[in-house]
């Protein structure tokens, strides 16, 4: 299965290169782009179930990817757009998202000047699509420093089978609406319905968005947080998620805030409902023209437990394209039975946990 995957993605990568290549020239406003991110690094961590550990990850800056996007425009302000997207691991060359070959995204639409633009696929929900510009991973630290286990979904994840639409701006005012279809396998259904909405605001220096996700049968195992290794899965009724945030540009810093509540709701006369409140803020400031330097903070509280996760992050840039940085990731947990879990490492015995890492950056 593997081999074969291969060789599909080789042979869709050889047919987009030609494409790119003939489109190029063929119609002016016509394009097919293919791209890509390689992120890899050494990471050190304290306490990964007890001991310390040195491990080579990758996609932490930004996940590797391989991908194609298009566009023909059609006249009167109306294009028809599209994009695939593959997630993989630079340390092994497998597949990410469960082995899907465009896992990462999926979807054609179309676009106008004057009613907005609707894609059709698997796409990311609007915690993606806004909050994303008011939090740390995006402004410095990458990854590690999403909040614990994603509980608010705003790393990235995917709704299938989805249709998503967005309004034009108006004085800077933008909206969105997305539903997905719950997903089905011999008449029943794997997977509830996903709807997701939004309301963007930018004037100049200064942007704001808020944004609302409901996933039925959501659940999250949230074991690594609360210690005693036996899973502890929450939810399963549905996840209700929403945020809101701000950033600022100024010459040099951009200043940044994000603010959103996770709740996961049990099926009626089972478990307790959990709920995850997270905050980030912090700077992102190029200290030099080739430099950018970023402290971060996140808090996440479930119950009376509190996650405080601190992020430093220097980033230099060998070229346009290509940059290295080093890191430290401290996360301390504070609550009974709380243990310290930095998104996607093996948790810690304790309520510390510390990681440093240095990494290499390409795109194309």
């Amino acid at each position: 299965m593997r081999r074969h995957v291969k060789i599909v993605l080789a042979s869709c990568v050889g047919l987009a290169t030609l494409i790119a290549s003939s489109s190029a020239t063929a119609q002016t406003g016509d394009n097919v782009t293919l791209y890509g991110i390689l992120d890899a690094g050494l990471t050190w961590i304290s306490n990964a179930n007890g001991p310390s550990k040195t491990t080579l990850d990758t996609g932490v800056m930004q996940g590797n990817r391989l991908g194609l996007r298009g566009s023909e425009s059609m006249g009167n302000g109306l294009t028809a757009i599209f994009q695939l997207e593959n997630g993989f691991s630079v340390a092994t060359g497998e597949a990410g998202q469960g082995g899907a070959l465009w896992g990462r995204q999926a979807w054609v639409g179309l676009k106008s000047d004057y009613l907005g633009s609707i894609k059709l696929g698997r796409q990311y929900d609007f915690f993606t699509d806004t909050l994303q510009a008011f939090y740390t991973p995006t402004w410095s630290a990458g990854g590690y420093s999403n909040s614990p286990l994603d509980n608010d979904r705003m790393s990235g994840q995917r709704v299938n089978q989805s249709v998503k639409y967005v309004t034009p701006s108006f004085a800077g005012i933008e909206l969105g609406a997305m539903y997905g279809f719950p997903e089905r396998r011999e008449g029943q259904a794997q997977t509830g319905r996903t709807i997701s909405v939004t309301a963007n605001y930018k004037n100049g220096n200064f942007a704001t968005g808020a944004a609302y996700t409901e996933v039925q049968e959501a659940s999250l195992d949230i074991s690594p947080l609360t210690g005693g290794g036996a899973p502890n899965r929450v939810g399963g009724r549905y996840l209700r998620d929403w945020g809101i945030g701000a950033n600022y540009a100024f010459d040099k810093v951009t200043i940044y805030g994000v603010f959103s509540q996770a709740l996961y709701v049990a099926p009626d006369g089972q478990q307790k409902n959990h709920t995850f409140r997270n905050y980030q803020l912090g700077f992102a400031w190029r200290a030099a023209p080739n430099l950018v330097l970023g402290p971060g903070y996140g808090l996440t509280t479930l119950g009376s437990n509190k996650y405080h996760q601190l992020n430093l992050t220097a980033d230099y840039f060998l070229s346009k394209r290509t940059d290295i940085y080093t890191q430290a990731i401290i996360q301390h947990a504070q609550g009974e039975g709380a243990t310290a879990n930095v998104i996607s490492m093996p948790s810690s015995t304790g309520r510390n946990q510390t990681l440093l890492r240095v990494g290499i950056r390409t795109k194309f």
